[in-house]
Formats: structure tokens, sequence, C-alpha cells
């Protein structure tokens, strides 16, 4: 059986792109952000101040277009969102800290997008990653090995994908039974498909999607069944929030950048800052000019 063992690198996003194996990217990155979101205003005043150091200019001071500028302005961006996350929720602080103890059944948790984002999260991705772990090793008949390789796979923008996927999907229906047919279903699976990388078999490859797939649309079932709201522009903001959180390496994750990135600065609650809306949006311009067309896939 492999060992899931997981790194709090990983939680936290520290190394952009990192495949981790024990959560398989299920908690890579939005776990740290959410957890700062729940922090003392001090906490993220203190990482706001780091990131500004951490931004590269020239003698003229204009931005430098390269890796770690892009890194530094969108982790900025995850921290207004972090911000407007803590500066929403409505419930007590207790020394300036908010608790992380939401309920799929709580009524009252998903009125506001720190409450949405958990209870998705932990439906969706959480939840569902010992059964996916489990189910994997028995596919590779217990070869560790093999098992670890798949789950750095689906590390590798597995989930951001299939995130952004749901974010399309929901925005095209405008019926809660249009998320359970099998046509949705599929077109999920072909983007997690075309994003999951991993030296394995076509046959093992379209196995493991499935066994993703199929989870999360079990979770899905069970949040309908608590009657958590599905469909709607507050569920594809906190959608976005999680893609945008937990994508390893947005500069090469063209998706993550137009489906959730782009949205997320213009939404009109204007949770990411003037200055830091123009340094993402020039670094990233260029970064795109630069790589060119997407190829199709």
């Amino acid at each position: 059986m492999a060992v899931n063992t997981h790194r709090a690198n990983c939680a936290n996003a520290q190394n952009p792109g990192c495949k981790c194996s024990g959560c398989g990217g299920s908690l890579h990155g939005w776990d740290g952000w959410a957890r700062l979101a729940v922090e003392r205003p001090a906490v993220r005043d203190e990482r706001r101040r780091t990131l500004n150091g951490d931004i590269q200019k020239g003698r003229a001071g204009e931005l430098r277009s390269n890796a770690k500028n892009r890194q530094a302005s969108l982790d900025l961006a995850r921290l207004g969102i972090a911000e407007h996350l803590w500066a929403t929720d409505p419930r007590p602080r207790t020394g300036g800290r908010l608790e992380r103890d939401f309920e799929v059944g709580d009524r009252t948790a998903v009125e506001f997008d720190n409450g949405r984002m958990n209870i998705l999260a932990d439906a969706i991705m959480v939840d569902p990653w010992g059964e996916i772990s489990r189910d994997i090793d028995n596919l590779v008949q217990n070869e560790p090995t093999a098992a670890r390789e798949i789950k750095k796979g689906l590390a590798s923008h597995g989930w951001c994908s299939l995130l952004v996927a749901l974010i399309q999907l929901i925005e095209r229906i405008n019926k809660v039974i249009g998320l359970f047919t099998d046509a949705a279903k599929q077109a999920v699976k072909k983007a997690l498909s075309n994003h999951f990388t991993s030296r394995i078999s076509e046959l093992v490859k379209e196995a493991v999607v499935d066994i993703v797939v199929d989870k999360v649309w079990a979770a899905l079932m069970r949040l309908l069944e608590a009657h958590f709201p599905l469909l709607g522009a507050d569920t594809v903001r906190v959608l976005r929030m999680l893609a945008v959180f937990a994508c390893p390496s947005v500069e090469r994750h063209r998706d993550v950048y137009q489906h959730a990135v782009v949205p997320l600065l213009g939404d009109a609650q204007g949770f990411v800052a003037e200055d830091v809306k123009a340094q993402v949006t020039t670094l990233f311009t260029a970064w795109w000019q630069r790589k060119g067309p997407e190829p199709a896939l």
C-alpha cells in the first residue's frame, strides 16, 4: 500500500509546481490560503509586506517581467481574496481570529463566501481523497511507486482543471439537474484527462480519471441532498477562488487564468486592490503574448 504523507509546503504552496503524492493536490495551496483567511489581520499584513518586498523593479521603477514577479503579484491577489473572506465572514472573532468549523448542513454558513468555499473544498476535494487514494492503490495492485506517480500527476493541475471544468459547466446550465447528466460528467472527465500528466498507460489514466470524477460527482450529489446551492454566481465565485488558490502554477495553466483569475480581478466587490490588478494584468498579459496561442487539446 502506498504511504500517503502530506507536506506543509504543499498546503501553503511554498513551492509553485510541486507534486505532492500525499494529498494528490487535493490540499495544495488552497488549505494554506484558507487558514490565512481566518487569521488575525496582522498576520496577513505581514504577508503583504513580504510579498511587496519580493516584487522586483528596474532602474526606472518598471516591473520586471519574470517568474518571481508573476508569482508574487498573483500571491498578492490571493491575499486580497483571503482578506475578503475574513472581512465578509459575519461570525464573531476571538482575538481577531475566526474558526474553521463549517458544517455542510449549516444554512447560515452558505450565506457568505468563506463558509461556501470551505464547505465546497472539503466536500469535493478533501473528503473524497481517502477513497480516491485507496482506489488508485488497488488499481495498480498496491504498487507504491506507480501509485505515487499517479498521485503526483493528479497534483500537477488535476484539481484546478476539474474546478475550472465545474465553473464552465455551472455557467452554462440553469437547472441543477443539468449537473448530473452524462454529458456534463464526460465534459469534466475530458478536462481532467487533458491536464493529467503521468507516465502511465492511457488505459490506466482513463481509469484514474473515472475514479476521481465519480467520487466528486458523488460528493456533489451529497451536497445537493444537504441543500447546498450548487448553481449561481456565489458558487461560481468561490469555485474560482479555489481554483486560484489550488493551482500549482497559473503561468502554466491558461484556463485558470482566463476562467478564474481574470473574473476575480474584475469582480464588482473589488477585493483585489487596483495596483495588484494592474501588476497581475501587466505581467501575465506579457507572459501569454510570449507563450503564443494555446495548442488545441
